[in-house]
């Protein structure tokens, strides 16, 4: 038996496991495919503040006006201290990110607009732009959703100076297909980074910064970059991709790696489908396998399996709404027709995205007369209550504060 299983391998899951095993525990982490990290840009978004504002203070005051959002349940110190060790963590392994809750940066995206991030990693450092520079985007043909065209255009359309350019595809052995973990390989070849920054350096003109695609490897992208900026002249920068993503990845490796150094073990490919508890207190899970459920026993259980857009939340047409993997009582719209705003671009979002597990302060799950379903028990990420992380521009900070603060509560429970 295991002394502590988490259910779910996105940010949430894996830093409660992190938080977990360094406590002494021997998480098992178990999913049913790889979570959101894949789909994410990798960013750390902790609130979508874009005017400049300070976002400590701006979550401090939501916090003061929302007491049932999850942040709360955190606080300003809970947040901090995770994202503390979140930094901690990608510095050891050669990944740092930065940034601040004093303000926002504002990256680009595929589609050329600008997002707002409160940390990101030193691969996309230099996409943070500053008026009067002159950029250069640059792709491949090869990869599909990324246009550096439209990304320029739309840039331009907000005042910054930009052209895109697509560069030829260095030989390389033949292939079929390429999608952003091929060009991550590519990319991790002396020859073909060469190649790439030689014509970039012939392309760059005057422009002081050059825009690529965030496939610049996994194995050591910072000295990717690195590399690219000396042959080139320019600094260069990542701009995160259309699914899946490979910032996405390099973090995932990030966190299975300690996890498994600190006594924790991942199982990917399992679907959690059935549960037994006595009265408030979860004993047992169960998880698809291939010729019958494999039964997971411990004594503390972290849920972390995303909201509506993770799985971890699922409806149907006649407006049920309930969780996937516990069965654990929701906080949801009644009736279907209460699930959309009348605007598609409303001010408040949509309340169904609002959905999910209600928690007291250590997130242990309540039913809706307030009392705790499983002692053993803690939620954490999009699936929580009272938050649309999507709309508030919170979704990783959300998961990495929740995550972590789960993990510590879960770490601390007695019998």
């Amino acid at each position: 038996m295991r002394d502590t299983i988490v259910i779910g391998a996105g940010l949430a899951g894996l830093m409660g496991a992190l938080a977990l095993a360094e406590a002494g525990q021997r998480p098992l982490v178990l999913a049913k495919g790889q979570g959101a990290t894949h789909w994410t840009g990798g960013t750390v978004d902790v609130w979508g503040a874009t005017d400049g504002a300070n976002v400590r203070e701006v979550v401090a005051q939501m916090i003061a006006a929302h007491p049932e959002h999850p942040y709360a349940r955190v606080g300003m110190v809970g947040i901090e201290a995770a994202l503390d060790r979140f930094r901690a963590l990608v510095e050891t392994a050669g990944y740092p990110y930065v940034g601040s809750l004093e303000r926002n940066m504002l990256v680009p995206t595929a589609a050329g607009a600008l997002r707002p991030a409160a940390f990101v990693p030193t691969t996309m450092a230099a996409g943070a732009l500053k008026a009067g520079e002159r950029l250069l985007i640059a792709g491949f043909r090869e990869l599909r959703d990324f246009f550096p065209p439209l990304i320029a255009a739309n840039l331009r359309d907000q005042r910054i100076t930009a052209r895109g350019i697509y560069l030829n595809l260095p030989p390389i052995k033949r292939r079929l297909d390429f999608n952003t973990r091929n060009f991550a390989d590519l990319f991790d070849d002396a020859a073909f980074r060469q190649d790439v920054g030689e014509q970039l350096r012939a392309a760059r003109s005057t422009a002081t910064r050059i825009g690529l695609p965030a496939v610049l490897g996994l194995r050591d992208a910072p000295a990717v970059v690195q590399e690219l900026q000396a042959i080139s002249g320019a600094q260069i920068f990542e701009i995160p991709t259309l699914p899946a993503s490979v910032p996405g990845m390099r973090l995932f490796n990030i966190f299975k790696v300690a996890i498994e150094q600190a006594g924790g073990r991942m199982q990917i490919g399992s679907e959690v489908v059935r549960t037994v508890g006595s009265g408030d207190w979860l004993t047992t899970v169960y998880s698809t396998a291939a010729a019958r459920q494999q039964e997971h026993r411990g004594q503390r259980f972290l849920l972390a399996t995303g909201g509506i857009a993770g799985g971890g939340i699922r409806t149907d047409y006649t407006g049920t709404v309930w969780e996937t993997a516990l069965g654990l009582p929701l906080k949801a719209p009644e009736a279907r027709a209460a699930w959309f705003a009348p605007q598609f671009l409303h001010e408040n979002g949509h309340p169904i995205f609002r959905a999910g597990v209600v928690t007291d302060a250590c997130l242990r799950p309540l039913d809706a007369q307030g009392q705790v379903v499983y002692q053993n028990v803690a939620v954490a990420g999009s699936l929580l209550a009272d938050a649309d992380p999507i709309y508030e521009r919170c979704y990783s900070g959300l998961a990495l504060a929740t995550g972590w603060h789960a993990g510590q509560m879960l770490a601390m429970l007695e019998r």
